[in-house]
């Protein structure tokens, strides 16, 4: 049974296995703390009920369960801290090589895509930006994509499923983060921050492309470019 979106990055994988050990933390909790819950209500219903007594939990009889719960606590997150670690380390640090280095702006109410021009430098004049709703962002599979991401207003939120990535765009600030497709498709990127009143709209795409059809998009559209700016 497929719970999640297909995985189709290089580390997704290793989110989802994260994801199933903090939930297996999170049921045991919850399984213990309905059982404390419920067992005295149980135990010591009406039919069956002592006299009640007042506890003021100072005697390490009854504080000693409060250790005993802080400790479960505090080992499990030490568990789930540690193996994390890696992963962590790994989405967090940008790659040695950058294949693909990309622009992507948030605003109201789409993504705006800036590939790098033929020079290969993102920021310099021949840039090609790419502002519509609904648009695809082009990338090639197995290849290390490198993003600029930004936001023109507000506060949205990148989200790409597939790839288990969400990173918030933050007026001011420039975030860069990177993934790597390993299977062709089109893929949805979604804005999970309410950023107004079209935000369900809000929804592009990233188009992952063997490498002959990635370069046969990036020679067409440098072309078409050049002739729009000479035109100008």
């Amino acid at each position: 049974m497929q719970i999640f979106p297909e995985n189709v990055s290089t580390y997704g994988q290793k989110i989802d296995d994260l994801f199933w050990l903090t939930l297996v933390f999170v049921m045991i909790a919850f399984v213990v703390s309905l059982f404390v819950l419920l067992y005295p209500l149980i135990k010591n219903r009406q039919s069956n009920s002592p006299k009640a007594q007042y506890v003021t939990g100072n005697k390490m009889k009854n504080f000693k369960w409060v250790l005993i719960a802080l400790i479960a606590l505090l080992g499990s997150d030490f568990v789930i801290l540690y193996v994390e670690h890696d992963t962590w380390t790994e989405i967090e640090s940008l790659p040695a090589k950058a294949d693909v280095h990309v622009g992507i702006t948030a605003r109201q109410w789409n993504f705006i895509f800036t590939y790098p021009g033929p020079d290969g430098i993102l920021g310099t004049a021949d840039d090609v930006v790419i502002d519509e709703m609904n648009s695809s962002l082009h990338v090639p599979i197995n290849k290390n994509v490198v993003f600029e991401l930004r936001s023109q207003d507000v506060i949205h939120g990148f989200f790409l499923a597939n790839t288990r990535l969400k990173q918030d765009a933050v007026p001011g600030r420039t975030i860069i983060r990177w993934f790597n497709i390993t299977k062709e498709g089109k893929y949805d990127i979604s804005c999970t921050q309410i950023c107004g009143i079209l935000h369900s709209k809000m929804r592009n795409f990233v188009l992952a492309e063997s490498d002959d059809k990635y370069k046969h998009f990036t020679d067409s559209l440098y072309s078409a470019n050049s002739h729009k700016t000479a035109s100008n």
